[in-house]
């Protein structure tokens, strides 16, 4: 399973950390209605989180995720995760989860557990609690048969959640997810349903209908998970693209599910899966991307490694990427003696260089921004940002470029101005490195990217970004 592009690759990264994303932006408004006009990770909230902190969405999302970065697709063992999770006394689980997680010994216990429930409880077992952590189900299904991926997503839904109308949410969300991922479209969430019964047809064709045509702020009460995907769908489908960068619609489209109020946490997370699968990684802020934390111990970047290795079906390339601990070990062959930096003149909080000098002794930095692929040891920092950006033109291979350089260069000055240090590098400091270099210059300085290309130049004698690098620098900052 390596058949997928670059722009691929970043879009399933997207879907598992907008989940996640967009989980932790709501969390800190659960149960307000209507929710705020302009939503921010603030954290609180009923059960306390911290800020950027995720909730039981992302932790029920992690235990599929851990199971599928294996490379396996067994339910049961999904099921045993969920087990664990729930005996480690999560801050928050929800009530018809709880319910069925507590009549289970083992993951093979969970369907007919969950089969009971619905038997007793029929016109109350239709929560959005097994929508809001399908994302990785989809992953996995990238390059196998779209109804294979709809009846697993049902499966791993019915573990907890036997009304059909939560499956069937789950199906049709997955192979929205997939094509998203594919085809850079949403085209996926209607083609759904032309898998699905005529009956089912005609109940989702409505359903999807009704949230295209009305306000997104109508979808209140929205623990149901038909009133949660119809909430979802309407702040997707009725929020715009950015004019200037288009991927903003990412950021648009999660604050207005998340000022709908009610289940905000769970709404943001079901939005932010789909939209992040449509405009990939790079199109999330590292504003939001820094704060991103939670159970078990993971960040973004984890996040970024698991959907990585999902879609690669468990699998690391040759030089051990994804999984692998080192990645330095590689450059180290490839560069030979490098391992050099140099601050900038006119920040010295500012240190640019190749992967190698990340093992200097007397390089340290509070954030380090890796313009490439890293291994799980090979940095260790207050905050470590691993930055999709690939050394080729093509909107193939990075389709958010510009607004990924434009963000870039405001966060190294918003971390200047909060005291932080910053170390920036790529492998061999020959394109990306400068790029994001005069990047930064230009927005702290005022420099055009002309000069501030020029600038770098005097630092990194060996520089040779790619025309499509430099030419966004001198559009961006002309």
């Amino acid at each position: 399973m390596n058949g997928l592009s670059s722009a691929q690759h970043d879009r399933a990264v997207g879907a598992l950390v907008g989940l996640a994303i967009g989980d932790a932006l709501g969390a800190g408004y659960e149960f307000t209605t209507p929710g705020p006009s302009d939503p921010q990770m603030i954290g609180g909230g009923g059960f306390g989180w911290e800020p950027g902190e995720w909730t039981d969405d992302t932790q029920m999302a992690i235990c599929i995720a851990r199971v599928l970065e294996t490379g396996s697709v067994d339910v049961d063992r999904i099921g045993d995760g969920f087990l664990e999770w729930y005996r480690s006394s999560p801050k928050d689980v929800g009530n018809m989860t709880r319910a069925v997680l507590s009549r289970a010994k083992a993951g093979a216990d969970l369907h007919s557990a969950a089969a009971r429930y619905y038997e007793g409880h029929p016109h109350s077992a239709a929560g959005n609690g097994s929508l809001m952590r399908t994302a990785p189900v989809a992953l996995a299904f990238l390059e196998r048969p779209d109804r294979e991926l709809m009846e697993t997503a049902m499966s791993v839904s019915a573990l907890t959640h036997a009304d059909p109308q939560a499956q069937e949410a789950c199906a049709i969300w997955c192979l929205g997810i997939k094509y998203a991922v594919l085809d850079a479209t949403f085209e996926g969430v209607q083609g759904a349903l032309e898998l699905m019964p005529s009956e089912s047809k005609a109940t989702w064709t409505k359903v999807l209908d009704e949230a295209e045509t009305r306000s997104p702020m109508d979808f209140t009460g929205n623990g149901y998970v038909v009133r949660a995907l119809q909430a979802a769908w309407s702040a997707i489908t009725q929020t715009d693209q950015g004019k200037e960068f288009p991927c903003l619609h990412l950021q648009v489209a999660l604050k207005t599910a998340v000022s709908i109020g009610d289940d905000t946490d769970t709404v943001g997370a079901i939005t932010g899966m789909l939209v992040g699968a449509r405009w990939g990684g790079s199109a999330i802020p590292a504003l939001w991307t820094e704060r991103l934390h939670g159970w078990p111990d993971w960040s973004h970047g984890r996040l970024a490694r698991s959907a990585q290795l999902i879609t690669r079906g468990g699998e690391s390339d040759e030089n051990g990427w994804p999984s692998g601990e080192s990645m330095i070990d590689h450059y180290a062959n490839v560069w030979k003696a490098r391992g050099t930096y140099v601050s900038l003149p006119q920040d010295p909080g500012v240190a640019i260089g190749d992967a190698l000098a990340l093992r200097n002794d007397d390089l340290s930095a509070d954030v380090v921004v890796s313009l490439c692929r890293m291994g799980t040891s090979d940095v260790k920092a207050t905050q470590h940002h691993v930055i999709h950006m690939i050394d080729a033109p093509g909107r193939d291979q990075n389709p958010n470029l510009r607004f990924l350089i434009k963000d870039l260069a405001s966060s190294i000055v918003r971390w200047r101005a909060a005291g932080r240090t910053v170390f920036v590098h790529c492998v061999g400091a020959q394109s990306r490195t400068p790029t994001l270099a005069a990047a930064s210059l230009c927005e702290s300085l005022g420099l055009s990217g002309s000069e501030a290309l020029e600038e770098v130049r005097e630092l990194l004698p060996r520089m040779s970004p790619n025309a499509e690098f430099t030419g966004v620098v001198k559009e961006l900052w002309p």
